[in-house]
């Protein structure tokens, strides 16, 4: 049988994926009813993502709230990664369980990233320029997958971040909400620092490789690179709060990314607001610096916020609606987040 046209190859570098899949995933997917739905998995590892951001950004100072968050986010990336297994193991595919399962990493990407420099206690700018990075490079891996058909993860990538977040939440359950504020070496930066620098420098260095493996389509890049300037810019300057700055920051991944995610699975090219959101955006951010708006910053801004979550929903809904369609029988080595060419990948689960 021939492969659907949103097939893409896999080339995974992941450190940790080898060990994850040959002594956790393996027995895990055994235990997986067969009955399970692999989308049902998808949405319940976006809800054990959006839960341990809620403990992450509110409760740490509770050990037991950090250990939670802990392992809700192993419980994340573990459902994330085995949706597609288990839709091997029951022959099925879809365009919509690709979508689900690529899109709404966009907002566990978020989660999984505010919530770590939140708890860390990261100063609230260092958190929103991680943030911004984060999202830009995530957005260049679905990029990268829409123009060249490859899903390409390096050495380090979202499996590693997502096991190093596990692992900070428990540091701070075990050594308490200050573990990372020391500076280790008196008069450098803490420790909270040095790793937010370490994961804007993995995210940097996503985002280079992405434009150098793909040498046509770059201008894609601009609105979204744009609109992350000005929140940023906006928030250097005082105008806006950082708690808002956060949510306009996190809402422009959802929105952006959902253009090279849907080009790889729509029949038909489908309307983008991209630079839309992006003049409108440095539009505000000017006119708020200039003293010629006639909304203050703060109320402009939560507004401009509200705008980007709604259109993150009508994002959803119209896409899961274009796409809900009877799930067609795998191929060999296809999953239901997307189907992966089996020539591509060394390692697989087998029934």
């Amino acid at each position: 049988m021939a492969h659907p046209r949103y097939a893409y190859d896999s080339a995974q570098q992941s450190l940790l994926l080898p060990l994850y899949r040959k002594f956790f995933w393996g027995p895990v997917l055994q235990w997986i009813p067969r009955s399970l739905a692999p989308n049902t998995m998808t949405l319940v590892s976006t809800l054990c993502c959006a839960t341990s951001f809620a403990l992450a950004a509110s409760l740490r100072d509770h050990p037991l709230a950090m250990l939670a968050a802990a392992i809700l986010v192993v419980a994340y990336f573990t459902l994330d990664n085995l949706d597609g297994a288990q839709a091997r193991r029951i022959g099925r595919s879809s365009r919509l369980g690709e979508f689900l399962d690529h899109w709404l990493d966009t907002l566990n990407n978020g989660f999984v990233v505010l919530g770590a420099c939140l708890a860390a206690g990261l100063p609230g700018l260092m958190a929103l320029g991680v943030l911004a990075c984060g999202s830009l490079a995530f957005f260049a891996v679905q990029w990268e997958l829409r123009h060249t058909g490859v899903f390409r993860v390096g050495r380090v990538g979202d499996i590693e971040g997502n096991t190093t977040v596990a692992l900070l939440y428990v540091t701070l359950a075990v050594f308490g909400a200050d573990a990372f504020q020391v500076a280790p070496v008196p008069g450098l930066p803490s420790i909270a620092i040095w790793l937010g620098l370490g994961v804007m420098g993995q995210a940097l260095w996503t985002v280079a490789s992405a434009l150098r493996n793909v040498s046509h389509g770059r201008r894609d890049f601009l609105p979204h690179a744009l609109s992350q300037v000005a929140v940023v810019g906006w928030a250097i300057t005082g105008e806006i709060s950082i708690p808002t700055a956060l949510g306009l920051c996190f809402f422009l991944n959802p929105v952006f990314t959902a253009g090279p995610v849907c080009a790889r699975l729509f029949d038909r090219a489908t309307p983008r607001l991209d630079a839309s959101v992006a003049i409108v955006l440095v539009a505000a951010t000017l006119a708020s610096l200039a003293g010629v708006s006639p909304v203050p910053a703060q109320g402009l801004a939560l507004g401009l916020t509200l705008a980007l979550a709604v259109l993150t929903a009508i994002h959803l809904s119209v896409a899961v609606q274009a796409l809900r369609e009877p799930a067609a029988p795998t191929p060999s080595g296809a999953a239901e987040d997307g189907v992966e060419n089996p020539a591509s990948l060394a390692l697989r689960y087998r029934d």
